[in-house]
């Protein structure tokens, strides 16, 4: 393989979230599957600190520009300069050079109120230019697959799906002191890791607490515990901590020793959180909402996210499938091998 396949390294600057956990677990993988000789990158921005120890993917840095610059300007103009297939892994794609895009979800499109105005107006002008000249597109769920189609027009047969995994959190190191930290030693609770977006469902946890207040329950992520984003009504119990961000290494610790990972959300294009707490051993709570269902079959107990009369003790007592039913479905290495197929059918089919 003579032409250059460039990785777009943005991520590489932003917060991990669940896309960009994507990135970083895929481009691992890929650089297992490339050959020395094969000429892939990862270019990144010249200013960016952080990086990943790669074998096989070279590490490029280029332009002077940061963020949304680097992105439109910068980076295709390298990937054109160059004669290379650009990949972006994170939902934003160059709009000169929209070659390989992983489009996890359309959230943006489906539910505009749960972002800013001009986030929302950038997105849907990058995607309105670029949509139907993208070479090649995945996503993260069936479920994902269906709403781009729906949205966009696009055939079926030109989106791939292409999952998480979850296998990075072996990795972690769990925090052992993270119980005494947070004075949860020899206590109960029900773990969450939320935010303030409305699609998150904040308010399902606030409203099970004040219905169960002889649980406890831990929120991480959150720092107003009395108002959060629109819902100027939300007032949380007594029975409800907020203890911030937590480390990998906190966070696998208390997903470890909760009654159980309660993900309310009401969209999600995977739902990547109560993956990694059921590796760990937790039983998990998510909403029959959008992907949820197709990701965790029968590996959960489910619960309507606008039904607040519910007994999460009651619920934990039925029987569900064993965690191995969900996870032995995802792996990152067979993620990054399909990508790669998929990346090699694209450039022979684009020389």
């Amino acid at each position: 393989m003579n032409r250059k396949i460039v990785i777009n390294g943005r991520f590489l600057t932003q917060k991990i979230t669940g896309v960009q956990r994507f990135a970083h677990e895929i481009v691992r993988e890929l650089d297992k599957i490339v050959e020395p000789n094969d000429c892939w990158e990862l270019v990144i921005p010249s200013s960016c600190t952080e990086t990943l120890n790669l074998k096989n993917i070279k590490i490029k840095r280029i332009g002077r520009f940061s963020g949304n610059l680097w992105e439109q300007i910068s980076l295709p103009l390298y990937v054109i300069r160059t004669k290379a297939m650009c990949v972006s892994l994170c939902n934003m794609t160059p709009i000169l050079t929209p070659h390989v895009v992983a489009l996890h979800d359309i959230n943006f499109k489906v539910n505009p109120y749960v972002f800013s105005k001009k986030f929302v107006l950038w997105y849907n002008i990058v995607f309105a230019l670029t949509t139907h000249r993208i070479r090649c597109l995945t996503t993260v769920s069936e479920f994902s697959k269906k709403e781009i189609i729906k949205n966009y027009g696009i055939a079926e047969e030109s989106i791939s799906v292409i999952h998480n995994g979850w296998q990075h959190y072996s990795r972690v190191k769990e925090d052992e002191n993270s119980l005494n930290r947070f004075a949860l030693t020899g206590i109960e609770y029900f773990f969450a890791m939320s935010s303030n977006a409305p699609n998150k469902n904040f308010r399902w946890i606030v409203e099970i607490a004040k219905r169960d207040p002889q649980s406890m329950f831990i929120i991480a992520g959150i720092k107003n515990s009395k108002v959060l984003g629109d819902d100027s009504d939300i007032r949380v119990p007594e029975n409800m901590r907020f203890i911030g961000y937590l480390t990998d290494g906190e966070a696998k610790a208390l997903c470890k020793n909760c009654k159980a990972f309660l993900f309310p959300s009401f969209y999600e294009g995977f739902g990547l959180p109560p993956l990694e707490a059921l590796s760990v051993g937790a039983q998990i709570v998510v909403s029959n909402t959008s992907c949820l269902p197709e990701i965790y079959g029968g590996a959960t107990h489910y619960i309507d996210p606008v039904d607040f009369d519910i007994d999460l003790d009651k619920l934990l007592q039925e029987n569900v499938a064993s965690a191995e039913t969900a996870l032995n479905k995802y792996s990152w290495v067979d993620s990054a091998k399909s990508l790669h197929a998929l990346l090699l059918t694209e450039y022979s089919r684009s020389t």
